[in-house]
Order: structure tokens, then sequence, then C-alpha cells
């Protein structure tokens, strides 16, 4: 048995959620032939720019304020000369 506050407090039940109704919605691709759409994308967008802003902010000191992709070392170093340049 729980004492003090924790025992007012009981684990949600399917009764307890209200009623909804779920519906979907059919929008082809029109950069394909199939009107399909890669399922991976949706978790792969806000990495890049999360990488790039890393990198620009590790870059700050050397007066970097913009890094394109991608981030190669090439890119990244001849982005330093151009900053101090």
């Amino acid at each position: 048995m729980l004492s003090g506050s924790y025992a007012d407090y009981a684990m949600p039940r399917a009764d307890d959620v209200p009623s909804f109704k779920v519906d979907t919605q059919v929008t082809p691709c029109t950069h394909n032939p199939l009107g399909v759409k890669g399922c991976g994308e949706a978790g792969a967008i806000g990495s890049p720019p999360a990488v790039i802003s890393a990198i620009v902010d590790a870059l700050k000191e050397f007066g970097v304020t913009d890094v394109q992709m991608p981030a190669t070392p090439c890119r990244v170093w001849q982005t330093i000369q151009n900053a101090r340049a």
C-alpha cells in the first residue's frame, strides 16, 4: 500500500482515454514515377543542420559563420582559411 500523495494516482487505462478517430491522407510524391516517398527521410532531416551548427560553433573563434555541406575536411579547412583572410 502506498502512502502520502502517491496513493492518489492510478495508472491510466484504456477507458480513461477519450475516443478519437484516426484517418490517413495519401499525397503521392511528384518526384518519381511510382509516387512513393522514402520513410527514412524524416529521421534524417534534423541531423545535418545540427552537425553543421556544431562545426560552426566550434570554429567561431576563427571567424567562421557558415560551413557549406558536405563538411569535408578540405572544405572545413578552406572555410577557416577564408575566414582568416
